[in-house]
């Protein structure tokens, strides 16, 4: 555990054991943080995960990994507000933070307190660990590498031109990769991308504000309901992400917001379709971050990885639930 987990792990036990009045215990090992609380003699057992930051994101990866949690989930934060708290409460994740905010809903328990500010001290420490841990041009690389098998025993040349980066810009974040540990030069078949499934979450994380916020070229609606936006996908070699994607490869959900990926032509496609700026729109226009083809590319969807990332940064429950199935049916495998 890093200095700042310590300090808020420390600090959410202290203000729910004020809030609340019940106590908990929390006993530490190398690789496991177990939490016991009792609630009238009735011992209630908890596998804690102390998450520094908590977004939309962020919740979304968690659920999805719940099953890892040897116990009952708990998860320790700096602060959770009351939008997050109302998805974790949705999507039934407990939780406690350092300003005394909680939702613990293990039976014969229910404890959900939301609204307590954070402190001055809270909000610094939030801040100076806000920062991502991968940039634009790196986060390119790992999705061109990660979309890739195999990939990164190619020349660097052939890897900046698929992810759209310079070359003196490989070579740099190649190495950080090696020094982050998710690259093995000496590997049994040469070098090789390595621990990948860690590598994938952390260019989830922080995928929203660095790729997908950054590509985004507008928020639109259709002015006629008589266009079909997907019959013109081809001709400006367009791709479906998001949920309009993820209907097609599950047919687990009806798509509201319909997410578009383009290389060029920006506006003559807007106009072709009708498209009409809105901020509050439900099609979302995002220009391509790389520049390869995948199978998903004969249907005109966008690579699984980025289709994923999508649906978990939405905060929708639905959509994090279809996120899950397309990362246990049709990702994992390339990861282990």
């Amino acid at each position: 555990m890093t200095n700042l987990e310590k300090k808020i792990l420390s600090e959410a036990i202290s203000s729910f054991e004020l809030v609340t009045g019940y106590r908990l215990s929390p006993y530490i090992t190398h690789d496991n943080i177990d939490i016991e609380l009792r609630s009238n003699e009735i011992p209630i057992s908890f596998s804690a995960q102390v998450v520094p930051i908590i977004n939309k994101t962020k919740i979304g990866l968690i659920k999805n990994q719940l099953n890892q949690f040897h116990n009952i989930p708990l998860i320790i934060t700096q602060f959770v507000n009351k939008e997050l708290s109302a998805l974790l409460k949705e999507l039934n994740i407990n939780f406690i933070d350092t300003a005394g905010n909680a939702f613990i809903n293990v039976s014969p328990l229910f404890i959900f307190i939301n609204g307590n500010r954070k402190t001055v001290q809270s909000a610094k420490s939030i801040d100076s660990s806000k920062k991502a841990k991968y940039k634009k041009a790196s986060l390119q690389l790992i999705f061109t590498l990660l979309c890739n098998p195999g990939f990164e025993k190619n020349p660097y040349r052939e890897i900046a031109e698929y992810a759209k980066i310079g070359l003196g810009t490989v070579q740099l974040y190649m190495s950080q990769l090696e020094k982050d540990g998710f690259l093995n030069r000496e590997g049994k078949y040469g070098i090789e991308l390595i621990n990948k499934e860690e590598l994938f979450h952390l260019w989830v994380e922080d995928y929203p504000q660095q790729i997908q916020l950054k590509y985004l070229i507008g928020r639109y609606e259709i002015k006629s309901q008589k266009i079909d936006i997907e019959n013109n996908l081809n001709k400006f070699n367009a791709l479906l992400g998001g949920e309009s994607a993820a209907a097609k490869i599950t047919s687990y959900l009806r798509p509201f917001t319909h997410t578009i990926y383009i290389k060029s032509k920006v506006g003559e496609f807007i106009l072709t379709n009708g498209l009409k700026k809105n901020k509050y729109g439900n099609i979302l226009l995002h220009r391509k971050f790389w520049n390869f083809d995948d199978d998903n590319s004969q249907y005109n969807l966008v690579p699984d990885m980025l289709i994923y990332a999508d649906l978990i940064s939405s905060g929708d429950p639905r959509n994090i639930e279809t996120a899950n199935i397309i990362y246990e049916t049709r990702i994992i495998e390339y990861l282990r």
